[in-house]
């Protein structure tokens, strides 16, 4: 516990022990379904600590660092979509220390959806909705342009990430995501995309407290114009041929 509330404290978190509890009723949650089916390869808590709940209170970091006047935690109003959540990172441990987050959780695997409902309801947390649905169908659904923030971990490489999450996003949103090595490459494949979707630059936020775990380097994409209608395209189309140029 220890190294956990070092870190929360290095990442200006603020935390009590009803939240410092369920983030280890979460912990337990999550051992025990990685039994049933692929949740998460991690199995120690140290690994889990650092890989999965450290790493995601970076994200809150940046948004309070950079995104203080947007008050994505406490303004109800915003919509935040975690997509491709899987275990419900980065997102769930946010909601357990800003529960007033209007939060959002999509994910193509029932499996993991049941768990994403059944941890929800454990750790009542409230103002969650979680969709089991690929992020092609959600892109051109009647939530196309309707989130403020979306948040992605280990999804896609960046030109496939923009297609899917971009139109997703109204104008002024923001889209953010965590790679580990800074991703030279990956950024500027994504530079043609992401302009033609309506984002004016790659931004990037590098991360490195606490010092005990690998560093992050956080993507960001701010919306400013709306995307092409025919993004996103089709189920799988946008892994199978991103668009570079």
């Amino acid at each position: 516990m220890k190294k956990l509330r070092k870190a929360l404290d290095q990442l200006s978190i603020e935390y009590d022990e009803v939240k410092i509890e369920k983030l280890l009723i979460f912990y337990d949650e999550i051992i025990e379904s990685s039994k049933k089916f692929n949740l998460t390869a991690l199995k120690s808590w140290e690994e889990i600590r650092d890989g999965l709940f450290i790493r995601s209170m970076r994200y809150a970091n940046i948004i309070n660092t950079k995104y203080s006047h947007r008050n994505f935690f406490e303004n109800k109003e915003l919509k935040i979509m975690d997509l491709g959540t899987g275990a419900g990172i980065p997102s769930i441990p946010m909601k357990i220390f800003y529960p007033d987050m209007n939060l959002f959780l999509a994910e193509s695997s029932q499996k993991k959806c049941d768990f994403l409902n059944k941890i929800s309801e454990k750790l009542e947390l409230k103002g969650i909705q979680v969709y089991n649905q690929r992020a092609e169908i959600l892109g051109q659904s009647k939530h196309r342009e309707t989130f403020d923030l979306i948040l992605t971990r280990a999804l896609a490489k960046l030109p496939t990430l923009a297609e899917l999450t971009i139109p997703l996003l109204n104008i002024g949103g923001v889209v953010i995501t965590a790679k580990g090595e800074y991703p030279l490459e990956e950024i500027e494949d994504s530079n043609f995309i992401t302009k033609t979707l309506g984002v004016s630059k790659n931004i990037t936020e590098n991360i490195k407290i606490p010092k005990f775990i690998r560093e992050d380097n956080f993507i960001i994409w701010e919306k400013t114009k709306i995307s092409p209608a025919v993004y996103p395209r089709r189920d799988g189309i946008p892994k199978k041929k991103p668009i570079l140029k």
